[in-house]
């Protein structure tokens, strides 16, 4: 499969938004935003975000990985994740993910850390949304 992997600029952020409603997705840019998208045949077929939170936050926070479904399966996800874990090649990013992606994340160099370890920005996200999710756990890219 031909796939292009770039970094979304100002004039894509629309379509990026449109991608993540279509896939039932609630994704918003939170400040400080890094976009990377995969597109097949011109079409926006995946997505992440790695956001700041805050100017100079040495923890970054990745979210919004989702890729279109009908394209699911194919490893693409870890490649999209990895050209935007490139972009940030000394920075620690981190992650929230239900445990049911434990291994996807292991898989791709990250791992398990505790809410303790998360700066301030961070851990008040971290614990909101912990309260709709217990199952929620916290991982940083192995550096």
């Amino acid at each position: 499969m031909n796939t292009v992997i770039s970094t979304a600029s100002k004039s894509e952020k629309k379509s990026l938004m449109r991608f993540f409603k279509q896939q039932g997705y609630s994704a918003s840019l939170l400040g400080y935003d890094n976009t990377y998208l995969m597109k097949y045949s011109g079409e926006i077929i995946g997505a992440v975000i790695i956001s700041g939170l805050a100017e100079n936050n040495p923890q970054l926070f990745l979210h919004a990985l989702v890729i279109k479904k009908e394209f699911r399966q194919k490893k693409l996800a870890s490649q999209l994740l990895e050209y935007a874990l490139c972009q940030h090649a000394t920075q620690q990013v981190i992650c929230f993910a239900d445990e049911t992606l434990t291994h996807f994340y292991q898989l791709n160099n990250f791992s398990q850390l505790t809410q303790h370890q998360l700066l301030k920005p961070l851990l008040r996200r971290y614990l909101g949304y912990k309260k709709t999710n217990n199952a929620l756990l916290v991982f940083s890219r192995v550096i």
